[in-house]
């Protein structure tokens, strides 16, 4: 509402310098990809919690291009009657421990003969019913990439990561400070002075004529009144909270 050079001070933008230009654009990719982590991070939590699904990390390439190394998998509980071809499991091994690869064929004694999609060749041993832990539902890219650096023990890669999660939160803000906005003035009013027209409390804009003013006349004083009003309520409160603390 109202014209947009109003919602700023000084007839000019502020000029700003390359620096100021780069930390916003360094602040606004920071800010994206944290977004990004968040929203994959509460593909996990919440089915994790509501739903009674468990992750599960992948640290394998057996079953790309479905699932990749770091990605996580989401587990559901399944009866015996829904393991059916096609269908991916997550079970164990005796000497891999736990597997997550799709069912190939049911066999005559009701084992399982499964395999990754990225293997040329079925895996040797057979799968019993009891060993079947749950169905995957649900994948979540790259979310788990630092849980699978610190399962394969690449600390370096760790660390790195660590320091450049810490720079991007100290960047992320810069993404919404006017200050470092190249096509922001810099300078933000408050938007009840835009309102009143006083537009930053000077002389001149606070006599500006009615005709110019975003509000009507009635309106403008109950504006000003209500504002004057908390601005003395604020006051009352301060001084009954000093008394009490003294």
């Amino acid at each position: 509402m109202g014209n947009a050079h109003q919602l700023t001070r000084g007839a000019q933008p502020e000029r700003k310098t390359w620096s100021r230009t780069v930390l916003y654009g360094a602040g606004t990719v920071s800010m994206l990809v944290i977004s990004m982590a968040m929203s994959l991070s509460l593909w996990i939590a919440f089915p994790w919690l509501f739903l009674g699904w468990s992750p599960t990390l992948v640290t394998s390439g057996s079953m790309e291009p479905l699932v990749a190394p770091g990605d996580v998998v989401m587990i559901r509980h399944v009866s015996p009657e829904d393991l059916t071809p096609n269908t991916v499991v997550l079970y164990d091994r005796p000497d891999t421990g736990r597997v997550l690869h799709r069912i190939l064929e049911q066999l005559p004694d009701g084992t399982f003969r499964t395999g990754g999609d990225a293997n040329s060749s079925p895996d040797s041993a057979f799968v019993h019913v009891e060993d079947v832990k749950g169905a995957a539902v649900l994948a979540v890219p790259w979310i788990g990439r630092p849980s699978l650096w610190l399962y394969q023990g690449r600390v370096l890669t760790l660390v790195v990561a660590g320091i450049g999660l810490l720079v991007g939160l100290r960047l992320a803000p810069r993404a919404f400070d006017p200050a470092f906005d190249p096509w922001a003035s810099g300078s933000r009013v408050n938007p009840a002075e835009v309102l009143l027209g006083r537009m930053g409390g000077r002389r001149t804009d606070s006599q500006k004529p009615v005709t110019q003013r975003l509000l009507p006349e009635s309106l403008h004083e109950l504006v000003h009144g209500r504002l004057a009003a908390q601005s003395a309520a604020a006051q009352q409160r301060t001084v009954q909270l000093v008394k009490g603390l003294s």
